[in-house]
């Protein structure tokens, strides 16, 4: 973990870079991954506690008293427990009272924690990081590569269940349910809220699924991923109840070209921009021009969102280690839509696909 601590420092250039980095968590549901990333901590909560990142030194984890022995268990970094808020503060305060630079990673810090800081430090220039700490995480180490792996596999798994799942009148609520007892059946958790869409609800990208049943010919969107051991993966695969017309075929097909294409665009040295451009590009030459509204992918790890990815604007170049998903998609308002999605490892050589159930449309008999 020290090593993941240092990644970042370094990813800071020297001038700019910072007598301390701090990582701080508000509350369950506003917790910084990168917390987890430097400290190596698998189970507890950590609301309100904080990493404090300092060059040539152990990585200080202030957390409550209710989290020390297991952070201690966990983690090689110094651990400094506390029992009350104003605890917390003299701790910080002994941290970073007499610092002048000290870095955030401002998307994830909420204002509370500014203030806690601001308090503890009140002679520092408090400065965004958060570049940085994208720079460090969207390379993965060979243990997150594992975990993503492992998450990778239950998600293939479960991908691989779903036709048995589909019958008349079974509703997008209920495949959705069935998805997350499979995930769970392998001891994984929903990464995040699964999509399923019938007929004309696939044009929808992000649509949550509802009680509409499943009919003969409808085409069905799912786009899921399980989450082990804190580390996420994604897949989308598309199947159809009953026989594909020539229309839904050559929908699919164009999305699943496109999609093993921008797969093996992606090399080391290539910028994610270009990826990404070549598969709207591709797309755009078709009956199919501008239905492809958003990015080719995203960074995966911790986060299902991890940092970085393909898009027209993306100052991504792909490395050896960087773990992303490719999901191009075809999306008609009234129609339904059509995307195919796997998570991919960057190598050195060929990309490795780390979600590698088939991608084929599956009919399933009405």
């Amino acid at each position: 973990m020290r090593v993941r601590a240092r990644r970042i420092l370094e990813a800071i250039p020297e001038g700019d870079r910072p007598e301390a980095v701090v990582l701080m968590n508000g509350t369950s549901a506003l917790f910084d991954s990168t917390f987890r990333y430097v400290s190596g901590v698998t189970s507890g909560g950590y609301g309100g506690c904080a990493a404090v990142i300092r060059p040539g030194e152990a990585t200080a984890l202030v957390v409550s008293e209710m989290e020390a022995e297991s952070a201690a268990a966990a983690s090689e970094c110094e651990i400094l427990p506390y029992k009350t808020r104003e605890a917390r503060q003299q701790i910080l305060g002994t941290l970073l009272g007499g610092l002048r630079r000290i870095g955030l990673n401002a998307p994830a810090i909420t204002w509370e924690s500014v203030r806690a800081l601001q308090s503890a430090a009140p002679d520092a220039d408090f400065r965004d990081v958060s570049a940085a700490v994208t720079a460090a995480r969207v390379v993965k180490d060979a243990q997150e590569i594992d975990l993503i792996r492992r998450a990778c596999a239950i998600t293939s798994e479960v991908a691989a269940e779903i036709p048995a799942m589909l019958r008349e009148g079974v509703t997008e609520a209920e495949v959705s349910a069935g998805v997350a007892r499979a995930i769970q059946d392998r001891g994984g958790s929903n990464a995040f809220s699964t999509i399923v869409g019938f007929g004309k609800n696939g044009s929808e990208p992000h649509y949550s699924p509802g009680d509409v049943p499943l009919r003969p010919g409808d085409l069905v969107l799912v786009d899921f991923g399980a989450k082990r051991d804190h580390y996420c993966s994604d897949i989308t695969r598309m199947y159809l109840y009953g026989r594909a017309t020539k229309e839904q075929r050559r929908m699919f097909d164009v999305v699943h070209d496109a999609q093993v294409e921008a797969v093996a665009m992606s090399r080391p040295g290539t910028p994610a921009r270009d990826v990404h451009r070549h598969v709207t590009h591709r797309i755009d030459e078709t009956e199919f021009a501008g239905r492809f509204i958003h990015g080719l992918g995203h960074s995966i790890g911790l986060d299902v969102h991890d940092g970085g990815g393909y898009s027209d604007a993306s100052e991504l170049v792909l490395e050896p280690g960087m773990v992303l998903t490719v999901e191009p998609g075809v999306y008609v308002s009234g129609v339904g839509g059509v995307r195919v999605e796997d998570t991919i490892l960057v190598t050195d050589g060929t990309p490795e696909i780390l979600t590698p159930v088939t991608k084929a449309l599956v009919e399933v008999p009405a």
